[in-house]
């Protein structure tokens, strides 16, 4: 009946109704002379615009309601100008959904915050609107995340209908040029010299006071971060040119030692020669001290390692022991112990397995489900480990030593009762301190801290050393850590003079490696 339209209409209505922009229903207004024209929805009611109609069809889904009379909706329908006015609207760009009008009304001070400081573009900027802040808080995440794939995929598909008008020409120019065709064909990384080349220094913009102990790239961002003796934490923008600093934090009381992002890329995590330790949320701009380790009280812990799959911290403990910390709640899970004192730890690709060496030369294997040693082994000719790695791939783990030798094994070590390295390298005479592969476990880098320059690269597939750099005249100190960017384009290299020196592999940015 009508009535019961009536009744359903004004339900609608009261859905729908934003500050009084539907204006007729159905058979609920009883004169519209004086009224604008109004366009008709399959359900029967009639909009002032194409916005409300659109909505309307969305919740009922275009049907009309049951007992709707068409006759008394003949009187309303729609005019040629209307038409072409929705043909018009058509064609036009799409707009956002929607936006929230408070987001100019809103005012946000970047001064009193601390955390917000970052965000302005002068120092007299104090207050900005909502939607200004809006802005910069994306621009400040794109700066240590890069943009999603899935977006960037959405922007090429765009560009491309844009473009398909101008295919034909761009075929002709493709076909004319064959540089980057040829450039783009998958390579293996050359045996024997390197293409490298010195880059300004990754810190240039605010260089450390003292020796910088961490130097390590974001996951995923153009992004360095340098720590160390002077108690400051500090992130760069890596573009080869400025370098410029994003982010600067002091330590009170607190000489960092060790300092590494989270495979996620969303923290930074440091320690220091104390019993409590830091993290830095980078997306809230935090910083949160844990205090201590339970069962671990007033021990001090300098060194960790986290797991790429983001689940758990490795902390080297005194007298063996290895403390196991969730990296969500950063609370304690529980300890492996191993014979002698622990100097280095290393988690597997896969997160599953853990190595550990220490002062007894031997190479520990503890399966993270069980939390039992599943197996160990002598490190060839070793008196006292002093650090060990496994590459990305999985295949290749490196065992150092005291003496500077440097044992490669490949992964059939982890089960293997007495196994033999494939290569052993003494190009170091002194501890080996810091050994790195390359994302792509095509390079091996082992330095040493106690003598000046003690930094080699290794090809893996010829088991050789690159005998072109470093060379005697290379600057390169005391060399406290290194590390490669996720792509391998570049390599950053911390001292003792407080220099983030940043080079750049020139091999993965004409060529695609093979892993």
């Amino acid at each position: 009946s009508n009535a019961e339209r009536v009744t359903l209409c004004n339900h609608v209505g009261k859905m729908l109704r934003r500050k009084g922009r539907l204006n007729v229903i159905a058979g609920a207004c009883e004169d519209t002379t004086d009224l604008p024209r109004y366009k008709r929805s399959k359900t029967g009611i009639l909009y002032d615009n194409e916005e409300d109609k659109n909505l309307e069809e969305l919740v009922f889904g275009g049907q009309p309601f049951s007992g709707t009379n068409e006759k008394d909706l003949e009187s309303y329908e729609l005019s040629d100008s209307d038409s072409d006015e929705k043909d018009e609207k058509a064609e036009q760009r799409k707009e956002a959904v929607w936006c929230d009008e408070d987001d100019d009304v809103i005012r946000v001070d970047l001064v009193n915050n601390k955390g917000l400081r970052k965000l302005r573009k002068t120092q007299e900027e104090t207050i900005v609107s909502g939607r200004i802040y809006m802005e910069r808080l994306r621009t400040q995440f794109l700066k240590l995340s890069q943009q999603p794939q899935w977006s960037l995929d959405l922007l090429q598909n765009s560009k491309s209908k844009d473009d398909s008008s101008e295919d034909e020409e761009g075929g002709e120019e493709l076909l004319q040029q064959t540089s980057r065709l040829l450039a783009s064909s998958v390579q293996r990384l050359p045996k024997g010299v390197i293409d490298i080349k010195n880059m300004k220094d990754a810190n240039h913009s605010k260089r450390a006071q003292a020796v910088i102990q961490a130097v390590e790239f974001h996951p995923s961002a153009s992004v360095v971060l340098t720590a160390g003796l002077h108690k400051t934490l500090s992130l760069f923008q890596i573009d080869g040119e400025n370098n410029s600093l994003l982010q600067s934090i002091f330590l009170q009381r607190f000489p960092i030692l060790t300092a590494h992002f989270t495979p996620s890329g969303e923290e930074v995590i440091m320690a220091a020669e104390k019993h409590w330790f830091y993290v830095f949320d980078l997306l809230a701009g935090k910083v949160t001290m844990i205090n201590e380790i339970k069962g671990h009280s007033k021990e001090i812990f300098s060194k960790f390692q986290v797991s790429p799959d983001n689940q758990l911290i490795a902390f080297q403990g005194r007298d063996g022991y290895i403390p196991l910390l969730s990296n969500k709640t950063k609370q304690w899970i529980a300890d492996l112990k191993m014979n002698g004192s622990v100097t280095d730890v290393a988690f597997t690709p896969n997160s599953r397995h853990l190595l550990s060496t220490g002062s007894d030369g031997q190479v520990y294997v503890w399966d993270l489900n069980t939390r039992d040693c599943i197996h160990r082994f002598i490190d060839d000719g070793c008196v006292k480990g002093t650090s060990v790695a496994v590459s990305p791939n999985g295949r290749h783990i490196a065992c150092g030593s005291d003496s500077g030798i440097v044992n490669l094994y490949n992964e059939s070590c982890l089960h293997e009762e007495r196994p033999k390295p494939v290569r052993s390298f003494m190009n170091l005479t002194t501890p080996v301190d810091w050994m790195t592969f390359n994302p792509t476990s095509e390079i091996l880098g082992i330095s040493s801290q106690k003598k000046a320059s003690a930094l080699k690269m290794i090809h893996l597939s010829s088991q050789s050393v690159f005998s072109n750099w470093p060379t005697p005249r290379t600057p390169l100190d005391h060399v406290f850590g290194f590390d490669f960017s996720s792509n391998s384009h570049h390599m950053v290299v911390g001292n003792d003079r407080g220099r983030a020196q940043l080079y750049r592999l020139n091999h993965y940015h004409t060529g695609r490696s093979v892993q």
